[in-house]
């Protein structure tokens, strides 16, 4: 069976798979990629390394093993977990978050003894000011590496697709550096990705709407 997890460093892509030439068949801007084989802590120190330069494109690391490949990423990052969604009103509206630049889905990090459908729903709620939400599927997960407080974490996000009863009024929650939003009609929501983030694009296309 061939495995493959995609994980998003500085935006760009770290495949970790058992099959890399089945990969690049199937993704032909794959074979610009860095290639690494064998699950060893200094080809996922290596791959970071590279995904961090101007013209990196993305990095494999092949293994035959699955679980070597799982227990050196584990090894290399410390997991957390959040959870977020694609949030719909009655209008077709599509709910989005603008932070640091960029437009984003709402969604935050999972508090301890939390279900992770509860901390969608919450997190959502308080990045946006909604008053009630409704989770109708779970479209995904992503994975994400980056640095906080000196520590390289491994963030595993879990998104849902989610109605909203109205096209509420939003609030966008300011402490946590969101500058405002907004309900995004589905026709353009093709012009939003282009100023959002890989994994977020990949999210809104798993979603099942038509962009």
């Amino acid at each position: 069976m061939i495995f493959v997890r995609k994980i998003y460093i500085n935006n760009k892509l770290l495949i970790l798979t058992n099959a890399a030439d089945k990969y690049i068949t199937e993704h032909p801007i794959a074979s610009g990629y860095l290639l690494l084989t064998g699950a060893f802590s200094r080809h996922f120190r290596q791959a970071q390394q590279h995904l961090g330069q101007m013209r990196s494109l993305g990095a494999i690391i092949e293994d035959i093993s699955v679980e070597a490949l799982l227990e050196e990423l584990h090894k290399a990052y410390e997991p957390i977990e959040a959870a977020g969604g694609v949030v719909v009103n009655p209008d077709g509206g599509v709910l989005m978050i603008y932070r640091r630049g960029k437009w984003d889905l709402p969604k935050g990090k999972r508090d301890e003894g939390e279900s992770i459908e509860d901390c969608a729903v919450r997190e959502i709620i308080e990045e946006t000011g909604l008053p009630e939400l409704k989770i109708v599927d779970k479209i995904c997960e992503t994975f994400h590496v980056y640095a906080q407080g000196g520590v390289e974490l491994l963030k595993t996000t879990h998104w849902y697709n989610m109605k909203s009863k109205k096209n509420f009024e939003l609030h966008p929650q300011k402490e946590e550096n969101i500058l405002e939003a907004r309900w995004v009609a589905e026709k353009k929501i093709g012009l939003y990705m282009h100023q959002s983030y890989e994994a977020i694009k990949e999210v809104l296309r798993a979603s099942g709407k038509r962009w």
